[in-house]
């Protein structure tokens, strides 16, 4: 337990800081230029592409024009008969060269929705 606490922490960060996007809709996230990314969301980059490898902790990555969204499944403990973790469903989109119409100063939008996971062992 605790194996992932600083990749959570990383995830969490990027959760506690997004503000919605559109003040008619449920969509919630952070900008920020593709070229130029603030530490926080490097390091968010860095952990996807140092798990990817994993199929047991990254899942239903999909990938469409400008965008990518995966799951990374953290198990914290086996009770029960169920692993019992932690899901953090992470989307990216690049809005292209110029500015975005959400954002003018910024190109790109990551997200980090978090909920509770279990799955029969």
């Amino acid at each position: 337990m605790g194996v992932f606490k600083e990749e959570a922490t990383a995830f969490e960060t990027i959760a506690r800081n997004s503000r919605q996007i559109f003040s008619d809709a449920a969509d919630y996230g952070v900008p920020f230029n593709y070229n130029n990314p603030p530490k926080e969301i490097k390091r968010v980059f860095d952990i996807i592409k140092d798990l990817k490898d994993s199929d047991f902790i990254i899942r239903n990555r999909q990938q469409w024009k400008g965008g990518v969204s995966v799951d990374v499944i953290f198990f914290w403990e086996e009770d029960e008969g169920y692993y019992r973790g932690t899901k953090y469903h992470i989307s990216f989109n690049r809005t292209g060269r110029t500015p975005s119409k959400i954002e003018s100063q910024y190109d790109s939008m990551i997200s980090v929705d978090i909920e509770p996971y279990n799955e029969k062992v």
